[in-house]
């Protein structure tokens, strides 16, 4: 009997394999930021474009350091540039100036 089914099974034709579906990939913190992120710029002068907030941070010699977190190269946190000089101004007038009809910024054309 035993022989019978072990012979009746190895005549039937194979059932192939439904097709494995793809893996889930792994959730981490950048995949989940993935579409939203912003472009800074670094301390060593380069361009990051990172997902995570702005923070600061203490230095070994105890100062603070304003780091942004989760760049898209993979780092966790990459120092941001800050400038040493003064804040500049915008350029132009601080107050409105009534311009004269002979101003040289607006050309004038004759009237046809």
């Amino acid at each position: 009997m035993k022989a019978l089914t072990l012979a009746l099974l190895l005549s039937l034709p194979a059932i192939p394999a439904a097709p494995l579906k793809p893996l889930r990939q792994p959730s981490t913190p950048m995949t989940k930021r993935a579409s939203t992120g912003r472009w800074y710029l670094a301390a060593g002068g380069h361009a990051v474009y990172c997902y995570g907030p702005v923070m600061t941070v203490p230095r070994a010699n105890g100062e603070l350091e304003r780091v942004v977190t989760f760049c898209r190269d993979g780092s966790a946190m990459v120092p941001l540039f800050e400038p040493t000089g003064p804040v500049l101004e915008p350029a132009g007038p601080q107050h409105h100036q009534e311009r004269s009809k002979d101003d040289p910024s607006k050309p004038r054309f004759p009237r046809l």
